[in-house]
């Protein structure tokens, strides 16, 4: 049993909130509609009762009068036979002991009433139902009242058939109505619970598009001073601080940035003089990996300067006509005199095409996916340009490519290969933030790890 509930239990928990609001609301409804069902039948029974003692009450009240001034046979009198005709009613004179005196021919043989109930109704009088009555009524109702005390009694009985029916109707009526209420209330339930769960699903889409590109953005509250409104304002102090701290981690880095390029372009210039006097060979070798280092830490401070300013403003672009052509073949014959010296070489394959860009950050980009080739790869480095509905840069090696466990987060900040220590993790990033600015993107290539691309849109005009 335990385990079943456990069970149901994990199932009802994994319906949505609006649903199980719903469903309580259901499950509770048939108790209280039960319960108020039950005493609106019992209060209806017993106003029918009411009405019918009332009737055979005057009936009896009339008949005994009748019976004082002619005797116990004045019930076949007309006077008589006219009270008890109309809703077929019946007739019968009892004495203390419950023998019948005189009595209506349809129950002709039938005693109506006990001797203890006989001894009540010659004292004070009697209302109740009765049983089958042969030829007469499954149920019936009787009322008596005394004729003379404490000697007879009148008792004046109606069948219930008229009841039973109006209860059986009223029955089909709750039956009827019950299930439909608990329909319409499940309804307004559901409808309840989704428009007071509405702000929270409006500011659960409005969280979905808030990004770092928009740390000033915040949640639609509604106007309500109520839970869910304390709470979006709660989550909108939440995102103020969250504001706060990413402004003042960006002041931060272009602040390091700016300071640290100047130091880091002196002590690059000092090294080089020093490496351009006579050193001794282990010297030398030190003062090589010095300006290596120098360097690595000097491209470091560009690459977090340029994302620093391009999550705080975006990156702006000087656009202007641009052969890509061109831009391919001056990042490669930079890149040329690093490659002969680690004994690599570089190839091209593009033809002219022109596209509106910006050509400093065109370069940028592709000399960031040269400088990662050389860097991390292995044999000939290729860039290759292919024109169609878009602009598909390529810039692959021999080598085996992005680790498989790398994948898309190659392209997030300080993302490296596990084992390495070269690049500062930053150079995919910048690459994907100026395809993005230029309304395109840089992915690995589907069928070669050791190839990115980087799309932009072709030129309509060409």
């Amino acid at each position: 049993m335990s385990d079943l509930y456990a069970r149901v239990r994990r199932r009802v928990l994994l319906l949505p909130l609006r649903v199980r609001l719903a469903l309580a609301g259901t499950l509770l409804l048939p108790v209280a509609l039960a319960v108020v069902f039950g005493l609106v039948f019992l209060r209806f029974e017993s106003n029918l009762n009411a009405s019918i003692d009332a009737d055979l009450r005057a009936r009896a009240e009339a008949i005994a009068t009748i019976i004082r001034a002619q005797g116990p046979q004045a019930i076949h009198s007309r006077a008589g036979r006219d009270l008890l005709r109309p809703q077929g009613a019946f007739a019968q004179v009892v004495g203390r002991r419950g023998d019948v005196i005189a009595t209506s021919h349809v129950i002709a043989g039938v005693p109506l009433l006990t001797p203890r109930q006989a001894a009540t109704a010659v004292t004070r009088g009697l209302r109740e139902d009765h049983g089958r009555i042969h030829a007469v009524a499954k149920r019936s109702r009787v009322v008596a009242v005394p004729v003379t005390v404490g000697a007879r009694a009148v008792v004046i009985g109606r069948s219930l058939k008229g009841r039973e029916g109006a209860n059986e109707s009223f029955g089909r009526a709750l039956l009827i109505g019950g299930p439909l209420a608990l329909l319409l209330s499940a309804s307004a339930c559901y409808l309840v619970a989704a428009a007071a769960l509405r702000p929270v699903e409006t500011m659960r889409r409005r969280a979905a598009e808030i990004s770092g590109d928009q740390p000033s953005a915040r949640l639609p509250v509604p106007p309500a001073d109520d839970e869910l409104g304390r709470l979006g304002h709660t989550l909108n102090d939440m995102l103020a601080r969250l504001e706060d701290a990413l402004a003042r981690q960006q002041e931060l880095t272009q602040n390091a940035s700016h300071e640290l390029r100047t130091p880091l372009t002196v002590l690059t210039a000092e090294i080089e003089l020093t490496l351009q006097t006579d050193l001794p060979d282990d010297a030398r070798a030190a003062m090589t990996s010095a300006l290596d280092e120098a360097r690595r830490v000097s491209r470091l401070a560009d690459d977090l300067l340029t994302l620093s300013q391009l999550e705080e403003s975006g990156l702006l672009l000087s656009r202007e006509p641009v052969d890509l052509d061109e831009v391919l073949r001056t990042v490669a014959g930079r890149a040329r005199e690093r490659a002969r010296a680690e004994g690599r070489s570089i190839a091209v394959s593009a033809r002219p095409t022109v596209v509106s860009a910006d050509p400093l950050r065109l370069e940028q980009a592709v000399g960031n996916l040269v400088d990662n080739a050389l860097t991390h790869g292995q044999g000939t480095v290729t860039l290759a340009l292919r024109d169609g509905h878009e602009l598909r840069i390529t810039v692959s090696d021999e080598g085996d490519g992005v680790p498989p466990g790398l994948g898309a987060l190659a392209f997030e900040r300080f993302s490296r290969a596990s084992g390495t220590r070269r690049g500062a993790g930053l150079g995919l990033a910048i690459v994907r933030a100026i395809a993005h600015a230029h309304g395109g993107s840089a992915d690995i290539a589907p069928n070669d790890r050791s190839a990115i691309v980087m799309t932009l849109p072709a030129d309509p005009s060409r």
